[in-house]
């Protein structure tokens, strides 16, 4: 188990406090929380339940991960946002990953969706992991978005 700290970090994580609900308003048309995340191999289901908790108020979710260990994040997620929310779409190439979730009644919403990957390196797997991306585009709404988790060599 990963200890935290008070002010919400650990190793290989700093929670940086953000707004937890879109303001609504008469000309509000679409709330987007966007979460990315290197997981340094290690995952803490806490963390993941406190990201996309159901007091979070928004329309899509997007969560982009690097360096993800092979113990059931999809799983956890869908279980987190199961009350609210449901999986669009996702994509995984090794350890990077990456989820698109919207409300439960969002599907009448999506005119177009696509999701792609881009390897570099790592001899296939064979040798350490690959780096790249993977990328999501959406057409929700009329609003077009493109959405990429990247993980690079440094």
């Amino acid at each position: 188990m990963v200890s935290i700290e008070e002010d919400g970090t650990h190793d290989g994580i700093k929670t940086i406090r953000i707004q937890k609900a879109c303001e609504f308003t008469a000309s509000s048309v679409l709330c987007v929380c966007i979460i990315t995340w290197n997981m340094n191999g290690k995952m803490s289901v806490q963390d993941i339940r406190k990201l996309v908790s159901s007091t979070r108020k928004f329309d899509l979710l997007v969560v982009g991960l690097q360096e993800v260990p092979k113990c059931g994040v999809e799983q956890v997620l869908q279980e987190a946002m199961a009350d609210t929310h449901i999986l669009l779409c996702q994509k995984a190439m090794q350890s990077i990953q990456m989820f698109l979730f919207g409300a439960k009644s969002s599907e009448a919403y999506i005119k177009e969706m696509k999701v792609d990957k881009h390897a570099v390196g790592g001899c296939g797997g064979v040798i350490g992991r690959k780096k790249g991306a993977v990328a999501m585009y959406i057409n929700f709404s009329g609003i077009r978005m493109v959405f990429v988790s990247c993980h690079l060599a440094g």
